[in-house]
């Protein structure tokens, strides 16, 4: 499946951020881990070999080319917009890729009767793209026209309409939005349910539970919606639900007075029973922007010295089969990648745990890549019309691995 239009639940303690956008990645091959971990320093794409299992961005850019102009069928030419687009994002030309899916946009939108499922990826992944870009509100609106996709040509309880719901749950979190988000979940909850999809239900659910633990932890009147949020997963009874029953206890480390890292740290490590086959995140440590010696304080809403262009940086690591991170190595970062925000990253990233592992004796454990964004939103200048970049950036974070059961 093409990487931008791929979801997945982010683990219980992820919540604190936004929720993280992900995708299927083809990443770099693996390599031993390091018995001590980390390494901090970022390298420029030119002084590190990187082999990527794709298409070359020549080639991609050619056959979508060709693909219009002998008018190719929709799927296919929606399809070759994607493929293209990607490899532009993975190049680090945002921009560009925003446009590609842009343009395929306006070829396509007249198939979201026909094509919903094809024409709702097309618009998710530009979507992405945007709020790559700092697009905020465009992001979170292409959201919606995502979902207007799916709803004109889905039923009312296909999944894939429940899940979109979602994500514009996602979009209206991620913009501060908490009592809208809190509506979405909340009938995507009761949808779900109506319509006997259990794990539709335990996304929505946990989501909002996610929601409402991370306000309390920055305003007290939140905690009582909290914990109801996570009393309504404690009582859920079916067996779908369980790994939600269970997430939902990480967040319990956060609302019983667990605010600092190495409290929550202690707690995730006390719950955190059984073995899995696949890297699941149960504890991440917040990282905090705002120390950042080049970020200065502002009592207006926005500036321009924020950048036109997201920084960003490819970072590999390995879970081993304790759960500990280890043989981090920041793999490419973008030209204009400066500052302490990657040291930041890489530590943050040292420190999380993830469920051990199901593995032999002697295995090295599971490889992952993400790609991190350091994002200055859109925004308008305080007392202006103009709009510049908010001099606050943010972290846009995407999966890159690749799953065992992808080709």
């Amino acid at each position: 499946m093409i990487r931008l239009v791929s979801m997945a639940l982010q683990a219980a303690m992820t919540v604190q951020s936004p929720p993280l956008s992900s995708t299927t990645a083809r990443s770099t091959p693996p390599s031993t881990p390091s018995a001590t971990g980390t390494t901090a320093a970022p390298v420029t794409a030119e002084e590190k070999t990187i082999v990527v299992v794709a298409k070359r961005l020549q080639d991609t850019g050619r056959a979508l080319a060709a693909c219009i102009a002998r008018q190719c069928p929709p799927k296919e030419e929606i399809d070759a917009s994607l493929a293209h687009a990607e490899n532009q994002f993975l190049a680090g030309d945002y921009q560009a890729a925003q446009a590609t899916l842009w343009k395929a946009r306006g070829r396509n939108m007249r198939y979201r009767e026909e094509l919903p499922v094809d024409v709702a990826d097309l618009l998710r992944a530009g979507g992405r793209v945007a709020a790559a870009n700092g697009l905020a509100d465009v992001s979170r609106i292409t959201a919606i026209d995502s979902l207007d996709a799916l709803k004109s040509g889905l039923p009312a309880t296909d999944y894939r309409i429940f899940s979109q719901r979602l994500a514009v749950g996602d979009s209206f979190f991620q913009n501060g939005r908490i009592i809208a988000a809190r509506d979405i979940y909340n009938k995507v909850a009761a949808q779900a349910h109506d319509a006997g999809q259990p794990r539709m239900e335990g996304y929505a659910l946990f989501r909002l539970a996610g929601l409402m633990t991370a306000a309390a932890t920055v305003n007290s009147s939140y905690r009582n919606s909290a914990h109801e949020a996570l009393r309504r997963i404690d009582q859920t009874t079916a067996p779908e639900l369980a790994p939600f029953r269970e997430a939902a206890q990480q967040l319990r480390c956060r609302l019983a007075g667990k605010a600092r890292d190495e409290d929550r740290l202690a707690c995730a490590r006390a719950l955190n029973g059984g073995k899995a086959s696949r890297a699941e995140l149960i504890y991440a440590p917040s990282i905090d922007l705002q120390g950042r010696p080049d970020v200065k304080a502002t009592t207006s809403n926005v500036v321009n010295q924020g950048d036109q262009k997201p920084q960003w940086a490819d970072i590999a690591f390995w879970v081993a089969p304790d759960g500990s991170v280890r043989g981090i190595d920041t793999v490419r970062t973008s030209p204009n990648a400066r500052g302490d925000w990657l040291i930041k990253v890489v530590d943050a990233l040292g420190r999380r745990v993830y469920r051990s592992l199901d593995m032999p004796p002697g295995n090295p454990g599971l490889r992952r890549i993400e790609r991190y964004s350091l994002v200055y939103n859109v925004a308008p200048i305080k007392n202006t019309r103009v709009r510049g970049r908010s001099l606050t950036p943010h972290l846009e974070i995407l999966d890159l691995t690749v799953e065992p059961t992808q080709s």
